[in-house]
């Protein structure tokens, strides 16, 4: 999947900002020579980003400042990524004709399929080639970003001393870092969903191209507020239980039997802690019922993606972002989906980390790096 030229060229430093943190990552080399160099993550306070988009220009620039003093990272020019109501992704289909004839063609029929007036958005395309079934249609992935909303983006990083060289859409992004190999073997399509602070990208990806893509108004902070009212906790507690091992929504035994060999190790937990079956059932609920809403969310999107022409079942989920630290929550949403379901695995595709965090510390870190990832990605 090509990077949309029209918003922006591609660089080695990405940049994932949204609601809760800034998250950015330099790599070195392309394929399978991806050398992870250096990583940052930096915690921003409410009210700087809002549903995704900048809602406090100064405040960011501020903290973009503070965050790219406090790290090594080489150079200063970035690729950042934008999700929200926005942004538009569509795949169309266009006869074969020439570069310069198919620009006119996708403005003019671009019209009739992005809800905003063309002459305040940023518009670009990728042509992802014929479509099997009709070798005289190309499929053109089309995208339109709100000019403004871009704009401000882009204020904010210049005037905290960077140069934003790119700007891509993070759910395509994700077709670089937590997409499997082209020659995995998939016997259908594959759906990506990073699970961020406030908003979930999801892509389905078929045959190595995207296919469909939505920005669902989901993310950690609603696990984390279903967490507060069930269990009557502060939210600050309410997602560090949400984020407890003990917790597990994959497990499914919270009132069960524990295996016989895991008794003593859980009797000493209990004993030494403080573990609170109750509290854990309460956190258990919330936690539950937020990825009930998810995964309804993502079966509508499986159900429309079934519904158009010539398209595979979706024979895996891959989840990514900050709500994928919640213990079991793959398992989770695989049951509720039935679909097998997994976390991305975005540091696979790296031949080496010479970074300053170690490797355990990086894996543990992967989920909410994903998006970061794909954006320092070139373009294969």
């Amino acid at each position: 999947m090509g990077r949309l030229r029209g918003i922006g060229r591609s660089g080695t430093i990405g940049v994932d900002i949204d609601r809760g943190s800034i998250k950015a990552v330099q790599l070195q080399g392309s394929g399978a020579g991806y050398v992870l160099q250096h990583v940052g993550y930096h915690r921003l306070p409410p009210g700087v980003i809002v549903e995704g988009e900048v809602a406090d220009q100064n405040l960011l620039a501020a903290e973009i400042r503070e965050f790219w003093d406090s790290h090594s990272f080489k150079g200063k020019s970035i690729t950042f990524g934008v999700s929200n109501q926005k942004v538009v992704v569509r795949l169309l289909d266009f006869p074969h004709m020439r570069p310069e004839d198919l620009q006119g063609a996708i403005s003019f029929e671009a019209q009739d399929h992005i809800p905003m007036p063309l002459d305040e958005a940023v518009l670009d395309y990728v042509v992802l080639g014929p479509r099997e079934e009709r070798a005289d249609l190309d499929r053109v992935l089309v995208v339109a970003a709100q000019r403004e909303m871009i704009s401000r983006y882009t204020s904010a990083v210049r005037a905290g001393g960077l140069k934003p060289e790119g700007v891509d859409v993070k759910a395509l992004s994700l077709t670089r870092s937590t997409l499997p190999d082209p020659f995995f073997g998939e016997d259908g399509a594959v759906l990506l969903l990073d699970v961020g602070a406030e908003i979930t990208n999801l892509v389905v990806a078929d045959r190595g191209n995207p296919v469909l893509t939505r920005f669902v108004p989901v993310g950690l902070g609603d696990f984390v507020a279903a967490v507060v009212e069930l269990a009557d906790l502060p939210e600050d507690e309410a997602e560090r239980q949400a984020l407890d091992p003990r917790v597990n929504l994959g497990d499914g035994r919270v009132e069960e039997e524990q295996p016989q060999e895991e008794e003593a190790e859980v009797e000493e937990t209990e004993a030494t802690d403080d573990f609170d079956p109750a509290l854990v059932y309460d956190v258990r609920r919330g936690l539950e019922g937020a990825a009930q809403a998810l995964a309804d969310e993502v079966q509508r999107s499986i159900e429309h993606h079934r519904s158009q022409e010539t398209a595979r079942d979706v024979s895996r989920v891959l989840i990514s972002g900050e709500a994928a630290l919640i213990p079991g929550l793959d398992v989770y949403l695989g049951d509720l989906l039935g679909v097998p379901t997994g976390r991305g695995k975005p540091v696979d595709k790296l031949s080496a980390n010479r970074s300053n965090i170690e490797d355990a510390q990086l894996r543990a870190m992967e989920p909410v790096l994903a998006v970061a990832f794909g954006l320092a990605m070139e373009d294969e």
